[in-house]
């Protein structure tokens, strides 16, 4: 039955209140424009209807009990609203304003659906088992928080929900699941998930915030998909003790972090874009877990991923791009691995500090300010990248950092490719270094290469200083424009099966340093094959060393020298030359030049030792010592 209802006294149809207590189940309340402002105990189930232009106006108390379904239709709630629901109540194309912040729609283990409805400071509280649906909803201007669901679900498509304290506040196990809407300018958190609630969103847009955009903690799973995030004060998404999972997402223009992990957080990211967060794009600490796939994080950010106090990350085919410091950062015990990933155009690539574990596989770094990568006191396993193309180093390693690289393509960085200081260990497999400074070993740090090849340096290929170790194993240093290995002060370098070749300057320059050559070859050097000064202990054995435009070994100053089945071959140039207090000891060698001059020389105190070896040349004279020399 359909009743019509006036908000006059004086009309010909009844009120509201006495048409109330008549209607049957079903029945359909049609209310003619006006105000009805009495409370109303709606005992069964009906429909309210306004007028198209929703002129009838009702104010106070509605109650809707259990049991009972209520429709309301095209109507005004405005003044002194307070709807409480425990049946079931739907509204369509009504309009809500409130005046005070004890107004709203309360739901207690009710079901609350709502259609093309505007709310104006008319909060929505769900309360323990309760159910709402918004759709096409406008929610708006209020001083608290527009819908706050505790232990309830949340439906919300097509909406617009701005200008409150948060948009949504979701306690104690509740859920939200939320597609195609527009969240904005609320003053503080627009969304915030408390004890083990779920949040879900879809295709929607959350921006312009006075802090952050999502904040979780507590257990709190939060899924995101297709969604923009940006504009907010504070951290667009914060977790502590959450889950977070993100699909196809672009979370940007945000003055902290775009995402900030805390307490055992976990996030997994896929396909997503970061752009223009201001101090990092996802920062996390305190053991929190990051998983990030087929995603770009870009400028200009002072950092693309900061991760601290033993955080653990993996990254997937993601590419890290201009951002103002430093792309990534470890410290405080954390670990990432890195795999098909790409770091280009910062200032900093890769920075692992304080103990902390990277490994980096298949990847690309390039065009840096300063070092691609950073190993502070930290470790490095590299696999199958490139070093490309950088201004500063290709990798620095200080502070005890230990580094292990295999598979490796260093080219084209403007100083050194590798860079290792102050007790660092650097181990190099089956690697290429061409276009570059060479590496510089220091301060009793160690390099071990194996089955490398360094080429076409503009700079020493291999410096040592200060009580370092260098191994070299199978591999090959030739064509640089200066030395293939230099070091002083107290180093050690051993050599073993493997070619020197085709150096301008001297191939290898020892001072007050101690050298071991085993199997090798030294080669068509423009100058010296190995110079050796100032207390050097050389062993060379089993060697070939052959074709330089000038003296092949030169050993002065105190510098000790032992030839052992080695052949010196040459063309034009004396072979040995020893000086000022040198010793030579030549067994079973064989060395051979054309030259009409000694092919090996002792002078000014020194000693030479010649037993079981053959020296040739074209002149009879094939040894000189001086006066003061002795053999």
């Amino acid at each position: 039955m359909i009743h019509k209802v006036s908000a006059s006294k004086f009309a010909f149809f009844k009120s509201l209140s006495t048409t109330l207590k008549k209607a049957q189940h079903n029945d359909s309340l049609i209310l003619m424009p006006g105000q009805y402002n009495t409370p109303l105990w709606i005992d069964q189930s009906l429909t309210l209807k306004g007028k198209k232009d929703a002129t009838a106006i009702l104010s106070g108390t509605i109650n809707i009990p259990k049991g009972v379904i209520v429709h309301f239709e095209k109507l005004t709630f405005r003044h002194d609203i307070k709807i409480i629901v425990e049946g079931a109540v739907l509204f369509q194309q009504c309009y809500f304003e409130g005046d005070t912040l004890n107004e709203g729609i309360i739901v207690c283990h009710g079901l609350l659906k709502m259609t093309e409805c505007t709310l104006a400071n008319t909060p929505i509280l769900l309360k323990k088992g309760s159910e709402a649906s918004l759709s096409h909803c406008h929610l708006t201007a209020c001083p608290a928080t527009h819908i706050t669901a505790t232990n309830a679900h949340l439906e919300l498509v097509s909406c617009q929900l701005k200008d409150a304290q948060h948009a949504i506040v979701l306690k104690e196990s509740a859920k939200a699941s939320i597609q195609h809407s527009h969240f904005t300018k609320q003053r503080c958190t627009q969304l915030l998930i408390e004890s083990t609630s779920e949040l879900i969103i879809n295709d929607s847009t959350i921006e312009h915030g006075g802090n952050s955009a999502i904040d979780a903690k507590d257990c709190c799973q939060i899924k995101l998909q297709n969604t923009t995030i940006q504009h907010h004060r504070a951290s667009q998404i914060g977790l502590q003790g959450s889950v977070l999972h993100m699909d196809n997402c672009k979370i940007q223009y945000g003055q902290k972090y775009g995402i900030q992990l805390a307490l055992f957080s976990e996030a997994a990211i896929y396909n997503c874009h970061f752009s223009q967060n201001y101090n990092a794009h996802i920062y996390g600490n305190d053991q929190s877990a990051l998983f990030i796939q087929t995603s770009t994080l870009h400028g200009s950010s002072k950092i693309g991923v900061e991760l601290h106090k033993q955080a653990v990350a993996h990254f997937s085919r993601t590419a890290f791009k201009h951002n103002e410091l430093i792309q990534l950062l470890l410290s405080e015990r954390s670990s990432v691995s890195v795999e098909q990933c790409t770091f280009c155009t910062g200032q900093l690539g890769i920075v692992a500090q304080q103990h902390s574990h990277c490994t980096l596989l298949r990847s690309v770094v390039s065009g840096h300010i300063q070092s691609a990568i950073t190993i502070d006191n930290s470790e490095l396993i590299a696999f199958d990248n490139q070093f490309i193309r950088n201004d500063g180093h290709g990798l620095t390693a200080q502070q005890e950092a230990a580094v292990m690289i295999e598979n490796n393509h260093f080219s084209d960085n403007n100083l050194s490719h590798i860079n290792a200081t102050q007790k660092s260990s650097i181990t190099i497999h089956k690697s290429k270094f061409i276009r570059g400074k060479g590496m510089y070993i220091a301060d009793s740090s160690l390099l071990y290469m194996t089955k490398s090849t360094v080429y076409d340096e503009n700079h020493t290929q291999i410096t040592g200083n200060n009580s370092t170790k260098i191994y070299i194993v199978d591999s090959k240093l030739k064509n640089g424009r200066f030395e293939a290995i230099k070091a002083a002060n107290n180093c050690f370098v051993h050599i073993t099966r493997s070619i020197i070749s085709a150096h301008l300057l001297q191939q290898i320059v020892l001072h007050h340093s101690s050298l071991v050559m085993l199997d090798s070859t030294i080669e068509k050097g423009l100058r010296n094959a190995l110079t050796l000064t100032d207390s050097c202990d050389a062993r060379i054995e089993n060697c070939q060393i052959t074709e330089h435009k000038d003296t092949q070994i030169i050993a002065t100053l105190h510098t000790k020298i032992k030839l052992l089945q080695t052949q010196l071959l040459n063309q034009n140039t004396i072979n040995i030359a020893i000086s000022h207090y040198s010793k030579a000891s030549i067994e079973h060698c064989k060395i051979t030049n054309n030259k009409q001059l000694a092919n090996v020389q002792a002078r000014h105190f020194s000693e030479m030792t010649i037993q079981h070896s053959r020296i040739n040349n074209k002149d009879s004279q094939h040894l000189f010592i001086d006066e003061a020399s002795g053999n």
